[in-house]
């Protein structure tokens, strides 16, 4: 038997945003946490670069990448 999705296709596009809206939030949060512990671990102010990422998203994250030790 086949799987259906809840409403049929209205169920699916339901689905897709809340699965992409996760794996952003989970991809920026593993983003964030590591920042933050290579930051602390080159004796850099971890806590602003951990804000600036979160607040920045990847453009925070490259900058961290050109300005650290």
């Amino acid at each position: 038997m086949l799987f259906t999705f809840p409403l049929g296709a209205l169920g699916l596009l339901f689905w897709i945003p809340v699965i992409i809206a996760a794996v952003y939030w989970i991809v920026a949060l593993l983003l964030c946490i590591w920042v933050y512990k290579d930051a602390k671990k080159r004796d850099m102010n971890a806590t602003v670069w951990l804000l600036i990422v979160l607040i920045t998203g990847c453009i925070g994250c490259i900058i961290y990448l050109v300005v650290r030790d």
